[in-house]
């Protein structure tokens, strides 16, 4: 087991890495709602050939969270190039789904002498309103997560309904294997629940979905090579998939079979083998 450090953020908080293998440095990104153990079935595949750096999203997890924060996609983009700069890596390869994945190429595009590939899985860039694409996992991801958005004191009371039943019911509606979703990993992520801020956090993060949308804007002038893959049963639409792999200057995207949203989760063999290249 990697002991965790803490990296200092301009906030005032901090977020929660690991650090473990050797090789050339490897930063792994998780989805919203996550956090740095979404990846631990990948590392003992990863690990045999990269130095794997794997991070809480600022505010996720056990990272702490400031009020006062806007937690757009340019605060987590910013804030994760600091802890690059910091730590000093080159000849990055960044691999992240979800938000993780968009994440990956504003960071490249920020930072491209030091990036050399990213990997984008199952990448959420197209929510057009609050959490569009989650709440076409199932029945109980469209009624909590559409009363969530409601303004005031109503969206915080239906966010106060977050548990353990809830939330292992939403998470499988983001996977095509529904085992893949563990009663002791779901125990883990309501861990979060009780940490000061957390619903002001989780309703942020998807009150900016415009600045994870894939408008002309969010991959312009990307010039590091990038792997582009989407689960079988991810919850983007086809058009979706097509507009971002035009986005990225793509002629096609990887399609892993059997798999949702939750690819690391749900596929981590495979998609250890898409990063390695075999």
């Amino acid at each position: 087991m990697a002991t965790e450090k803490k990296f200092n953020l301009n906030d005032g908080t901090y977020i929660r890495y690991t650090e473990q293998g050797s090789g050339e440095p490897l930063l792994l990104l998780h989805t919203i709602r996550n956090r740095l153990e979404y990846s631990d079935q990948l590392l003992p595949y990863l690990t045999k050939k990269f130095k794997v750096y794997v991070i809480d999203l600022p505010g996720h997890g056990d990272s702490p969270i400031n009020k006062k924060t806007n937690y757009d996609q340019s605060f987590l983009t910013d804030s994760i190039v600091s802890f690059i700069e910091d730590l000093n890596l080159k000849n990055l390869t960044i691999a992240g789904e979800s938000i993780g994945a968009v994440l990956a190429a504003t960071i490249a595009k920020k930072i491209p002498n030091r990036i050399k590939k990213i990997f984008c899985f199952n990448a959420y860039d197209y929510d057009k309103r609050f959490a569009q694409g989650v709440m076409r996992g199932n029945f109980m991801a469209t009624f909590l997560l559409f009363h969530v958005s409601l303004p005031f004191g109503l969206g915080v009371f239906f966010a106060k309904l977050e548990s353990f039943p809830t939330l292992w019911m939403i998470f499988r509606g983001g996977v095509y294997k529904k085992s893949a979703i563990t009663s002791e990993y779901i125990k883990l992520l309501c861990t979060s629940i009780k940490k000061p801020s957390f619903i002001y956090h989780e309703r942020n993060v998807f009150q900016n979905h415009k600045s994870w949308l894939n408008d002309d804007a969010l991959y312009k002038d990307l010039k590091i090579p990038v792997s582009l893959v989407y689960g079988e049963s991810d919850w983007s639409k086809q058009d979706e998939k097509l507009n971002t792999m035009k986005a990225l200057k793509l002629n096609s995207f990887h399609t892993m079979k059997e798999t949702g949203h939750f690819s690391f989760l749900e596929s981590p063999k495979e998609v250890s083998e898409i990063i390695i290249g075999k």
